[in-house]
């Protein structure tokens, strides 16, 4: 293979490729990122769970395929200037030439590199682009991160007629009730990947699935992720059905509030009456924090306590002026609603 690139392109495709390698074990294959020249140049980085592949012009002087130490590789190229620079292999190395600069790196056999899965025969799922970014965007801080009930470690996509996007880390539950169509399944995506689909995801990308894998596509990028083998909770058994009260609050002047006594402690008891919403820090040290809004209800007095992170969470992600909070009872779960978007929290024990 002998290639020459723009480094500007060839770094921005790297940095890309980067977080897909193996990290702890440069004697792995799948530390390395496969480059592979003919009519265009394709760029691969994969462990075996998660992968990229992305296509971009370059000047093939010889067609080729070779493995580059994806750390080494990056390092290199950031330490260039932003002009061209020479690639190509001599044997069982690859040589990386710009100017007087010269580096001589180690390869793998190519042929050995993790076969990527065909995106031909899994299954579509017809969704909007804004309303998949929407809804990662807003799952994403509930996935749970190091549970022993590994399913619970990335999100649910509860694929049919109407797709929800689900995801728990025991404490609280985030639903997003989206329009996606698709043949009827329930995948589980790892959390990892959900966070690469962030970074990643652009509109014109198609998104296909089967029981192995998710992938997303589009002319000159293909991602992949190995699903979650497992079984979700059957989370719309916790979904409240009604409410004894529900209540629109502006979200700025929660927000702020909340923060107030959140410096406390992230513990905060919440009190709503007929005149006010009350925040009180709960905390075991000699420190108290306490502040109120002004707000109109039908409720004598509502108090219950709740972590403060979990609100901030749902605050957070959600674009109103306005958010629906649902009250039944103080020590059962209560429920943050904006449109098609909730998360339901379980209370604190006071």
């Amino acid at each position: 293979m002998h290639i020459k690139i723009d480094k500007p392109v060839i770094e921005s495709i790297i940095n890309q490729a980067l977080p897909f390698t193996e990290k702890k074990d440069n004697t792995q294959i799948t530390s390395h990122i496969l480059l592979k020249a003919d009519d265009k140049l394709t760029i691969k980085a994969t462990d075996k769970e998660i992968g990229i592949e992305i296509k971009t012009d370059a000047n093939i002087l010889n067609p080729g395929t070779v493995t580059i130490n994806g750390k080494r590789f990056a390092d290199i190229i950031k330490t260039l200037q932003n002009k061209e620079i020479e690639i190509k292999n001599e044997g069982d190395s690859i040589i990386i030439t710009q100017d007087t600069s010269i580096y001589k790196l180690s390869s793998f056999n190519a042929q050995e590199f993790p076969e990527f899965p065909n995106p031909d025969d899994l299954i579509k799922l017809e969704i909007k682009p804004e309303e998949f970014t929407d809804a990662i965007k807003k799952i994403f801080p509930v996935i749970d991160t190091n549970n022993p009930k590994y399913e619970l470690n990335g999100a649910l996509f509860d694929i049919s007629e109407n797709t929800n996007f689900v995801s728990t880390d025991t404490r609280r539950l985030a639903v997003f009730y989206s329009e996606a169509k698709s043949k009827e399944a329930q995948i589980i995506v790892p959390k990892r990947a959900i966070s690469e689909i962030k970074r990643i995801y652009k509109e014109d990308m198609e998104i296909l699935f089967d029981e192995v894998y998710l992938i997303l596509k589009d002319e000159n990028t293909l991602f992949f992720t190995k699903l979650i083998n497992g079984k979700f909770p059957a989370y719309k058994k916790i979904i409240p059905q009604s409410f004894k009260h529900e209540l629109k609050v502006n979200k700025s002047d929660f927000l702020s509030h909340l923060k107030q006594v959140s410096i406390i402690s992230n513990e905060v008891k919440i009190t709503i009456k007929k005149d006010a919403i009350e925040f009180e820090s709960i905390s075991d040290e000699m420190m108290q924090a306490k502040t109120s809004m002004n707000f109109s209800s039908d409720i004598e007095e509502f108090t219950f306590a709740v972590n403060s992170r979990y609100v901030f969470d749902f605050l957070n992600v959600i674009n109103s002026e306005n958010f629906d909070l649902c009250l039944n009872e103080p020590n059962i779960p209560f429920v943050l609603r904006d449109g098609n978007f909730i998360t339901i929290v379980m209370p604190l024990n006071i």
